[in-house]
């Protein structure tokens, strides 16, 4: 087992979550936060408090998912991206441990990764998927489902069939709870949160494909044909409609144009707010789907903020880096947004921050409702349209 290959080292893959989400190390925040309900934070939790000088090969691999899992919402992410999807499944790992991987993927399905994000919808109140979670986590279980089952391929054994099989339920399940959450929202009229749920499917389904990809999964294998592209192809090989066309609606919505940018746009990678060091200190200031950070913008401003002054000095590094982000992607509003939110709170700062801001005043005074009212009745008229694109 030792001549397996590996990467980072337990230590300093720990140090990294340390990093980014400090607070899961702190005894009364991870009591307050309630994050000894999730798995992944006692696994890494654990290892902090009694590190092991020699970890398993199954070990290893549990470390490395539940490290990623718990910071990939974060403003800086662990990259074992490569080694949970595929370096640690090699041919000639025992099928026992594949097995005993295999099993821990399927578990955390169940696991309630809303402790560690912001990036999520719920289906429709009053309808069967009202407490359904629809988050950007799924899109990285369906990658650790996907190296799991492409693994599980390379074996002759029955058990290894059968373990493939409950993984391709499991995530034909989770298929269905993506379309069915979506449909419940679009149902209602929501516009707003189908463009949230709608970042989730693009980014969800991005991961699955590309997990498939990376495996080179045959063209004619079942999970291959019945997910791969779903976001993009609305019909199968046979002309069927998949998914009831729901989650290629989803991804269409996903690249639309809305007052000049997009729900693509808006969602990308952060990278201006990896650098206030303050953000990370917060489970509450974890970021949420763009462009809706009005709430977060004011959370900011509230956590970080001084009564009867004029901002701390971590809240002006968080202008800084949005004023500067936003200046790096002008075609995007949520930057915008969230220093609306953070001017709610400390008015005085927008006065100090015109001229830098002069050319986005309009976008920053509008309320908050009249942002979101405009973005949610677009959302509605592309549903309305999108539908009749579909081409078999």
């Amino acid at each position: 087992m030792s001549a397996l290959v590996r990467g980072i080292t337990p230590d300093l893959l720990v140090s990294q979550v340390k990093n980014t989400m400090p607070y899961l190390f702190n005894p009364s925040s991870f009591e307050e936060l309630e994050l000894g309900k999730l798995p992944a934070a006692t696994v890494i939790r654990d290892y902090d408090l009694q590190p092991q000088k020699e970890l398993s090969h199954f070990e290893y691999f549990r470390l490395c998912m539940c490290a990623h899992l718990l910071s990939c919402a974060t403003p800086t992410p662990t990259d074992v991206d490569n080694q949970i999807r595929k370096k640690l499944w090699p041919k000639e790992l025992p099928l026992e441990v594949a097995l005993q991987m295999s099993d821990w993927v399927l578990e955390a399905q169940l696991w309630d990764f809303t402790l560690v994000s912001e990036r999520y919808s719920l289906g429709v109140k009053g309808s069967d998927w009202e407490n359904v979670v629809l988050g950007g986590h799924q899109g990285e279980w369906f990658t650790l489902a996907g190296a799991a089952y492409c693994a599980l391929l390379q074996y002759v054994d029955q058990k290894a069939r059968l373990k493939s099989a409950q993984i391709f339920q499991a995530i034909s399940e989770e298929v269905r709870k993506h379309s069915e959450v979506f449909g419940s929202l679009w149902r209602s009229n929501q516009g707003t949160e189908c463009l949230k749920a709608c970042a989730n499917i693009a980014h969800n389904f991005g991961d699955l494909d590309r997990v498939m990809d990376m495996w080179e999964l045959p063209g004619d294998d079942p999970l291959r044909l019945e997910f791969y592209k779903l976001t993009v192809q609305p019909f199968n090989t046979e002309g069927k409609l998949r998914s009831m066309g729901r989650l290629w609606v989803a991804g269409e919505l996903y690249k639309a144009e809305i007052e000049r940018s997009s729900i693509a746009f808006e969602n990308h990678r952060h990278f201006a707010l990896r650098k206030p060091k303050c953000l990370k200190q917060y489970r509450k200031l974890l970021i949420p789907n763009g462009p809706f950070f009005d709430n977060w913008g004011t959370q900011v401003a509230q956590i970080l903020g001084v009564d009867g002054g004029s901002g701390s000095e971590a809240l002006h590094e968080v202008l800084d880096a949005l004023i500067h982000g936003w200046a790096r992607l002008p075609k995007t509003v949520g930057y915008g947004r969230a220093l609306s939110g953070i001017f709610k709170v400390y008015p005085e700062l927008r006065s100090e921050r015109a001229q830098e801001l002069k050319a986005h005043r309009n976008l920053i005074e509008m309320e908050q409702a009249r942002f979101e009212k405009k973005w949610n009745d677009r959302a509605l008229i592309l549903m309305d349209d999108i539908p009749s694109r579909a081409k078999p």
